[in-house]
């Protein structure tokens, strides 16, 4: 029965020392099947690798699944009502925020060695087309040596605004969606779930953006729209 496909290059190591090079394709029984520089295949007992390359073996031969979850707690800010908003009819609307990611090991087995998990909460410009990077956490953790190998964070928290104006109509920002991506010891990226299909494309243009900034679907940075009117920002008590 083949058990896990990867590609895998790197220099094997035997139990009498001797060394090869060659790429992982897949497990057959009890024999590795690897692919040398030329395309040939060779199937070699697992028993004949060193110790370190038969862990490695077993690892990208069985690999994990993952379960991932994105959840937001809001709460609705109330804004004082001595203050005022010029340019508006009503006081401005404000909700925080707290996202949370948790990842759960859905296969078999105790998986051992440490992934690094990273989550970006978006949201969305009320008056334009464009989107604004609210939160963006990284963590490191081992599945096996969670409880239920399940692992959960959560990041800071966010307030989002949302004005109303009597000559401009809405401005303010909402909450978007998400993206998690979740890499092996290798680099390798084993695992993402987005709320934006096209975002995953972007991922490194994206991890090089600033928090709180505008950005369009190309990850590129732009300016947040501007009101036609004037207005006061509220601070924080």
């Amino acid at each position: 029965m083949c058990v896990g496909i990867c590609a895998d290059a790197r220099m094997w190591t035997s139990t009498n020392g001797a060394t090869f090079d060659g790429e992982f394709v897949i497990i057959i029984g009890d024999k590795v099947v690897l692919r040398d520089a030329q395309g040939k295949q060779r199937k070699i007992p697992l028993d004949r690798f060193s110790e370190e390359d038969r862990a490695f073996i077993m690892e990208v031969g069985n690999p994990i699944e993952l379960d991932i979850e994105f959840a937001r707690k809001s709460n609705q800010y109330r804004f004082p009502q001595k203050r005022e908003y010029m340019g508006s009819d009503t006081l401005p609307g404000g909700i925080d925020y707290v996202f949370t990611a948790k990842i759960k090991q859905t296969s078999s087995g105790s998986y051992t060695h440490e992934l690094q998990v990273e989550f970006f909460a978006i949201g969305e410009e009320i008056d334009g087309n464009n989107y604004i990077l609210l939160d963006r956490q990284e963590r490191s953790f081992i599945p096996g040596e969670q409880k239920d190998r399940s692992y959960r964070f959560s990041g800071r928290e966010v307030r989002l605004y949302d004005y109303e104006f009597r000559a401009d109509g809405r401005r303010g920002q909402r909450y978007g969606g998400y993206m998690v991506v979740i890499t092996d010891p290798h680099g390798k990226i084993i695992a993402h779930k987005s709320s934006y299909n096209w975002m995953f494309g972007k991922l490194e243009a994206l991890k090089k953006l600033p928090l709180n900034c505008h950005f369009d679907k190309t990850c590129t940075r732009v300016f947040p729209p501007r009101p036609k009117v004037g207005f006061q920002n509220d601070q924080r008590n």
